[in-house]
């Protein structure tokens, strides 16, 4: 914000200069006539040439306090510089031209500098009125009207000038800082899209992976799940692949690769690929709720859950599908079971 706030400052700064170069060449005509108008353009011109170099370097503060002081000291020049070195009453409309100078301060320089302006402004006023010799015609309309008349017109004008700019660059500044935020907004939002969308990608690429892994492993292929390198669920992935390829070497060492078994993987298989299709949520593979039987399939169903939700599989959770039974530590896939309890095949546990 404070970056285009300068910006702005040096753009109005440089199109204010271009406006003053061409008022100098409209009142070149009067130099002819008056030798302080003469001097004041040629000064105010060679200020106004350094003025512009001064803003081309990013000086936009100390340009900006160079033309206001300018715009003070070129009407002030006038006056003081008059022929017989008096105040003419001629000249007191020049008090209400220092305006421009509380207006330049107010839009090219931080809005607090109109009240200061307009300050220096009533003291100028009132300085030259008390210091500068009067001519005759001043003298009388002070000595009909008094000095507070005199000098009220131009006095009441920077004042009122001074508030009027300061609200109206107020109003800009919030204006501006409200368009800044909306705009900030609308980028956030974006980005949010955008990452939202990024990581849904990944989502789907580790179902489908993890899908192709799962048929090939139905197919009696070893499955594995192949994820590109940096992938944030590639520590998943490893994982998934470590019990496949248990069950795989299970399932090539052991004979009893039977119906049960296959029909378990399938259901995972159709289960991962409705949730692909988005015909099921995630939760369809809810430890709670899915169940093939077959405590391997189970295990590796409840860990795709936990995972595709962004979470760890608590340490403590006891293992799905095996009815509260102790794990066997010389094989973890074989659950031991009482006198009582029947094996999960007819002609051999698992």
């Amino acid at each position: 914000i404070e970056q285009r706030e300068k910006v702005r400052r040096s753009r109005l700064t440089a199109w204010i200069m271009l406006a003053m170069l061409l008022c100098l060449i409209a009142y070149i005509p009067a130099t002819f006539s008056d030798r302080a108008s003469a001097i004041d353009v040629i000064v105010a011109t060679i200020i106004v040439l350094i003025t512009i170099v001064l803003n081309r370097k990013g000086f936009v503060t100390v340009a900006a306090t160079v033309l206001v002081v300018l715009t003070i000291a070129a009407v002030m020049g006038v006056i003081v510089g008059s022929t017989d070195g008096k105040i003419h009453l001629v000249y007191l409309p020049a008090f209400d031209i220092l305006v421009i100078a509380v207006i330049l301060g107010a839009s090219i320089l931080p809005r607090i500098a109109a009240f200061i302006i307009a300050t220096v402004n009533v003291i100028v006023i009132y300085a030259d009125l008390l210091l500068q010799p009067w001519s005759p015609d001043l003298h009388q309309a002070i000595a009909q009207y008094g000095m507070s008349v005199i000098a009220g017109r131009p006095v009441s004008i920077q004042i009122a000038a001074a508030i009027i700019a300061f609200l109206w660059t107020r109003g800009m500044d919030q204006a501006i800082r409200r368009a800044d935020r909306a705009e900030e907004l609308r980028s956030l939002e974006q980005r949010f899209k955008e990452s939202e969308a990024e990581h849904t990608r990944l989502i789907e690429e580790f179902i489908r992976k993890t899908i192709e892994a799962v048929e090939s492993l139905a197919n009696g292929q070893e499955g594995m799940v192949k994820l590109p390198l940096g992938h944030p669920l590639q520590e998943q992935a490893m994982f998934v692949n470590t019990q496949l390829k248990q069950f795989y070497k299970l399932k090539q060492s052991n004979s009893i690769t039977n119906e049960q078994t296959l029909h378990a993987a399938k259901m995972l298989l159709t289960m991962l690929q409705r949730i692909n299709n988005d015909q099921v949520m995630v939760n369809g593979l809810d430890p709670r709720q899915f169940t093939t039987q077959v405590p391997v399939i189970d295990e590796i169903a409840k860990y795709l859950y936990f995972f595709l939700h962004g979470k760890r599989v608590p340490m403590n959770a006891p293992a799905v599908g095996t009815g509260g039974a102790t794990p066997n530590p010389s094989n973890p896939y074989r659950r031991s079971t009482s006198p009582n309890q029947r094996p999960l095949y007819p002609h051999q546990q698992f």
